[in-house]
């Protein structure tokens, strides 16, 4: 999630803010890249300017759908890949080269489209209140209630 903006204009714009970005685009923290800081770029930021401490992915849509790359850039596995391709200690980074040379799986349109929208379903659980806590309130009602059914049943004293 983008948090915070600074508009700029090409005149007094720092030399690190020389990236443009799209809308559907990922970008990637490429400074201290073991924070994993990286957003999709929403309608709120097109063709706004990023810095260069960011590796922007554009997706080829005909290929592979943005979120797709997203999802596999949370990864534990791209996670473990930046570790061990970083550089520096004091202020690790990783080259964009890098980022882009990672390797993920790239099944058909319609499965990425399938898998995407199961892990969207899981992200606005864990990540939005609104809908995370209804659902989590809901589990633990049936779960008191199912324990408390055990608790409460006294069959062998019933018999008597």
């Amino acid at each position: 999630m983008i948090t915070e903006t600074i508009k700029i204009n090409a005149e007094d714009a720092p030399s690190r803010a020389q990236k443009i970005v799209e809308k559907d685009d990922v970008i990637f923290a490429t400074t201290r890249p073991t924070l994993r800081r990286f957003a999709i770029i929403g309608n709120d930021h097109d063709n706004e300017i990023a810095s260069t401490g960011y590796c922007v992915l554009r997706a080829n849509t005909s290929h592979v759908l943005p979120k797709w790359i997203y999802y596999n850039i949370s990864t534990l596995a791209f996670n473990d890949y930046v570790e061990k391709n970083q550089e520096g200690s004091a202020y690790p980074s990783i080259s964009d080269a890098r980022v882009k040379a990672f390797k993920i799986p790239v099944p058909d349109i319609p499965e990425q489209e399938r898998i995407v929208a199961i892990l969207d379903k899981f992200d606005a659980l864990v990540n939005d209140i609104s809908a995370g806590l209804p659902a989590e309130l809901n589990a633990r009602r049936k779960q008191y209630e199912y324990y408390r059914g055990k608790l409460l049943t006294f069959e062998e004293y019933a018999k008597q």
